[in-house]
């Protein structure tokens, strides 16, 4: 009998950032970053507290393909599947890229629809430790970069080419990036200025089955 599978309580403990202001600098100086966009959190803040026109990214994303400004077909498909930047993994954007590349280079559509027919969003749930107040240390599963991009099982794709493994604190390397808000609602889809809890595991893998079926 398969041994049962520790559930640990939810976190949006981030824990205080790696990034510094000298790494960010170095993105500007590469053209990886527009100047001025990208912000480095507080030295004390150790939970994600960005604006209403900031949106928390790793540093890892941006090698993985993760290029702003966003297609708007792309800001698309992460509101339909109610995901947000924060909660993938690097290798969503090394997925997500061929698509774009690919419906544009046959110039198609690169709707949701059309994801959702190749594409699939797979949640892989972690561990952190989390230390309290009174110095004892918690295992907890964080609300945020548990989420890949995969082909469909049933979809003809081409060779996967993503990293199996990246290192095990990209996720201390967080920082915030500004977004263009509507000028109507003032608003971007992909902001979230409260990380709360996520819903219940079985809604969030509903979310993340989300699929058009081909008329």
């Amino acid at each position: 009998m398969a041994p049962k599978k520790t559930k640990f309580p939810p976190t949006t403990f981030f824990g205080q950032t790696k990034m510094t202001l000298a790494m960010l600098r170095e993105m500007e100086n590469q053209g990886i970053l527009t100047p001025g966009l990208g912000r480095v959190p507080p030295e004390m803040d150790t939970y994600a507290k960005p604006r209403e026109d900031k949106v928390v990214v790793f540093k890892d994303f941006f090698p993985a393909g993760l290029c702003f400004p966003l297609d708007p077909a792309v800001v698309d498909i992460f509101a339909r599947y109610g995901v947000f930047l924060h909660h993938m993994t690097p290798n969503s954007f090394a997925r997500v890229n061929p698509f774009m590349w690919l419906s544009k280079t046959c110039r198609l559509a690169p709707t949701t629809e059309n994801f959702a027919r190749v594409m699939r969003v797979h949640y892989q749930p972690k561990s952190i430790s989390v230390r309290g107040s009174d110095g004892i240390s918690t295992e907890m599963e964080p609300q945020y970069g548990c989420y890949t991009s995969a082909f469909q099982h049933t979809a003809p794709s081409p060779v996967g080419a993503s990293k199996n493994k990246w290192p095990g604190d990209r996720s201390s390397f967080w920082f915030y990036h500004k977004v263009p808000l509507a000028s109507e609602t003032k608003r971007h889809p992909l902001v979230v200025q409260k990380l709360g809890i996520w819903a219940t595991p079985r809604r969030l893998m509903w979310l993340a089955s989300l699929r058009t079926k081909p008329s």
